[in-house]
């Protein structure tokens, strides 16, 4: 009787079991649902570059053109300073009007300096008469000695009315110790057009003359203490 009633509960047994084919039982878990899709990156948005503003030439090593392939001659002892007397202006500019009006064969002076109108604030422009060492069309005085001894520099601007900008008083300070330096032009043969001529206002009555003058004297100072 015994073996009857084991042999019954192994036939419920498997009849009611984990099998797979009875209906409403699952045999085995569905695997859980991943979205295989990967996430399209983000598009970086690039930042704006900054404007370049163009540097004076005054602070690279030498300044860029201001020694000349053939060198500089032995003939310059003085620095002419001069503005243009416009608010705007350029060597290209310059050297234009000198030609079509004043009828010269190209810029009178040998170096331009820029107030950011048409040429960067305090970009030191090297004109051609500089790189052929040639004699200025600046500054004519009896015996003409200011223009064959004399190397012209202009800033743009009308300085009766406004004041050179800092970044031009930066490039002329920089560009006239180079030049003294390189022409052994003492502090006192660093004059102004209309302080030579007396014919002129320029560089204007608000060009700060004491002040730019006491800069250069004091590296003058400097440079022979050493």
């Amino acid at each position: 009787m015994s073996g009857r009633i084991l042999i019954a509960i192994l036939v419920l047994t498997g009849l009611t079991g984990c099998a797979t084919t009875q209906s409403g039982v699952v045999g085995q878990l569905p695997e859980p649902l991943v979205n295989t899709r990967k996430p399209k990156p983000t598009a970086l948005v690039a930042a704006p570059k900054p404007r370049r503003v163009p540097k004076a030439d005054w602070s690279m090593p030498y300044g860029r053109g201001w020694v000349p392939r053939g060198g500089i001659q032995n003939r310059w002892d003085y620095i002419v300073i001069h503005h243009s007397g416009t608010d705007a202006g350029n060597a290209a500019q310059i050297d234009k009007h000198h030609r079509s009006v004043n009828r010269w064969d190209e810029l009178g002076y040998h170096f331009v300096i820029g107030n950011g109108s048409r040429s960067g604030d305090g970009l030191v422009e090297v004109g051609s008469r500089w790189q052929k060492q040639k004699v200025g069309a600046h500054c004519k005085t009896h015996g003409n000695t200011y223009n064959e001894h004399g190397i012209g520099i202009c800033l743009v601007g009308n300085f009766e009315n406004d004041r050179p900008t800092d970044a031009q008083m930066r490039s002329l300070v920089g560009l006239v110790r180079f030049l003294m330096n390189q022409c052994a032009v003492r502090p006192e043969n660093v004059v102004t057009h209309g302080g030579v001529t007396g014919r002129t206002e320029c560089p204007g009555d608000n060009f700060p003359w004491r002040r730019f003058h006491r800069s250069i004297s004091r590296s003058a100072s400097a440079s022979v203490m050493r």
